[in-house]
């Protein structure tokens, strides 16, 4: 209704328009004397010329267009809209059916062009001149790094329309043939190198990044410069985010994340291969509440899962992910309470639902607890995998998924020795019927207990930040990516595999500390302190994704690698594991059960007859 009235507003103006520049024309073009044999005729001119501009106007689309978005393209069609007019009452003249001089039509056509042109420039006149005279201390003075298309069209709609009371000020660009040179009036200062010199000269409240191409090492480049300057820093992820802020979305407009400053380029798995092999199976994830698992849940429904059995011993992560899902998916997914320690309970639901494909996530993770409870780590990640595995192996599922860590390669601590003797297990029971692989992969962000909601609550509480150790690194991916491989990975298993991720480059904890905390726009030392506090039981300054003795081969995909790990005595491995099962029933020396750990994971020479049988 409002577009209707709008466009009937406009055909007035044009009718009207046409009226007056007629008359105004002929004022000119006879000296301000009309003859009367021509003003005689002016009752069937003005139909005629306002007939024939509403009609061109309309067959070119002119009252289709926005008027606040006026631009050459809208301009241009008035222009050929009063031009083809012209040319028509010059052809009536011709034929005799009117009366006006040529140089009265070529008056009118300027006319009215200036007129019709100038009432649709001036709705974005009116905007771009509010967003200089409007109040001050609401707008943001920005620097527009980029002075490519994306950063043209960027200060363009700026200028046209005060999103968030935003103003270009300044733009950079790396490349120096631009230096000096301008964008819609705005003028490129210089490269990124002189961001400082140029944000307290522009007197800046805010930069912009509008370089949707730039990879994960160029973003953090620039933000390194940008955060001397103190000032927010905002990006554009892609072209998407830069159309949608065009069109006037302005959450398409992201603050600087701590995964856009991590160098390494944002993982794609092959989601239709991951997608294939899910669609129309019974899929169940054990420890489907938490951070790994729900992600896992969450893609397994979109990969067109049959039914989804999230399978959890949390019951308000339960909740929280049934409240998530149930808008969307309700009726495709079941909930189920339990531990994978209780066998009895997790055999009913295997057969209830008969599970064909298995993600078992479900783990004690946290290496200082682990160290301090050792039989509860070993029940978890031992006993809980062997129920897994057995439960798999009894309903006959096609696929068991082990979600494994890095911690699990030549561990020091308890958590990885547990992991690493899962992955054991799952070699040993890989079969034809039910085939078990491992992915091994280092740390998420953003899941639960990881350091980074850590560094959050610190600094939301003034610090200090604690880290213990500052030459610690660590390999970090987002829970999304991780995810996407881990269910590529699965449709690329044939059984007994232990798959490694690639997770780029291990990154310095110490340097992730100081990024969160210019994200939160403060700045390390002077308003949050960074205290050491030295390493904790069991942990180790670098993680590792593969033994010295694992050969690493690629797979089909670029960012999944295979290990073959050396053959072990499974039979060795057998009686280990019922040493250790006996220790947990015991549940006495916590000294034994650490040394019955590490002893199971020693790597040991095949033995012959151990190949043999």
């Amino acid at each position: 209704m409002k577009r209707k009235c709008t466009t009937l507003v406009y055909i007035l103006a044009d009718a009207v328009f046409a009226v007056l520049m007629l008359y105004t024309a002929l004022l000119l073009g006879f000296n301000f004397s009309i003859p009367e044999r021509i003003s005689a005729d002016m009752v069937i001119y003005y139909p005629v010329i306002i007939s024939a501009f509403i009609f061109f106007s309309y067959i070119l689309g002119c009252y289709d267009e926005i008027v606040q978005y006026t631009g050459i393209s809208e301009l241009l069609k008035q222009l050929i809209a009063v031009s083809v007019t012209a040319v028509s009452i010059n052809l009536l003249r011709i034929i005799g059916m009117v009366n006006i001089p040529v140089s009265v039509i070529l008056i009118m056509a300027c006319l009215l062009f200036m007129a019709t042109g100038g009432i649709r420039t001036l709705p974005r006149i009116a905007a771009r001149f509010k967003c200089i005279t409007g109040n001050k201390s609401r707008v943001k003075r920005t620097i527009i790094i980029g002075a490519g298309a994306c950063g043209a069209m960027i200060i363009k709609r700026l200028k046209d329309n005060n999103i968030d009371s935003l103003y270009p000020v300044a733009c950079i660009d790396d490349d120096s043939a631009k230096k000096d040179m301008r964008i819609c009036g705005v003028r490129v200062y210089g490269t990124t190198d002189e961001i400082g010199k140029v944000a307290r000269k522009c007197r800046a409240d805010e930069i912009m990044i509008a370089i949707p191409s730039a990879g994960a090492k160029t973003i953090r480049n620039i933000y390194e410069k940008c955060s001397d300057t103190g000032l927010p820093v905002k990006l554009f992820q892609n072209a998407v985010d830069i159309e949608e802020f065009i069109q006037g979305k302005r959450s398409a407009l992201k603050k600087i994340s701590l995964e856009d400053l991590l160098c390494r380029e944002m993982v794609q798995a092959d989601s239709g291969v991951a997608r294939a092999y899910i669609k129309g199976k019974t899929v169940l994830v054990t420890g489907g509440a938490g951070s790994i698992g729900s992600e896992l849940c969450r893609q397994a429904l979109k990969n067109g899962c049959r039914k989804l059995i999230i399978f959890d011993i949390h019951e308000n992560g339960l909740f929280n992910i049934n409240e998530e899902l149930k808008g969307s998916y309700l009726g495709q997914y079941e909930l189920v309470l339990g531990s994978v320690r209780e066998k009895n309970h997790l055999f009913n639901a295997f057969e209830e639902y008969r599970p064909q494909i298995v993600f078992h996530a479900a783990a004690h993770k946290h290496v200082p607890l682990s160290e301090i409870n050792p039989f509860e780590a070993a029940k978890n990640n031992i006993i809980g995998t062997k129920n897994v595995i057995d439960a798999c192996k009894k309903y006959t599922a096609s696929k068991l998924i082990l979600i494994s860590t890095d911690k699990a390669v030549n561990p020091t601590n308890v958590m990885g020795a547990t992991k690493r003797i899962a992955e054991m297990m799952i070699q040993c029971n890989s079969s034809a019927e039910t085939e078990m692989v491992s992915v091994r992969f280092g740390n998420v962000l953003g899941s639960s207990g990881s350091v980074v909601p850590i560094f959050e609550k610190q600094i939301a509480l003034g610090g200090p930040v604690t880290i213990t150790h500052p030459e610690m690194k660590r390999y970090f991916m987002t829970i999304p990516e991780a995810v996407s491989l881990v269910q590529t990975a699965a449709a690329l298993a044939s059984g007994g595999e232990i798959f490694v991720l690639d997770m780029g480059e291990p990154v310095k904890i110490l340097d992730l500390a100081k990024d969160l905390i210019r994200l939160f726009g403060l700045e390390p030392y002077r308003d949050i302190e960074i205290k050491i506090t030295g390493l904790r039981p069991g942990e180790k300054l670098f993680e590792e994704l593969s033994l010295d003795s694992e050969e690493i081969s690629r797979t089909s995909h670029s960012k999944i690698f295979v290990v073959r790990s050396s053959m072990f005595d499974q039979l060795r491995m057998r009686r280990d594991l019922a040493a250790i099962m006996e220790c947990i029933e015991e549940g006495k020396d916590t000294e034994k059960i650490r040394d019955l750990l590490f002893e199971a994971i020693k790597e040991r020479p095949l033995s012959k007859a151990a190949s043999e049988d």
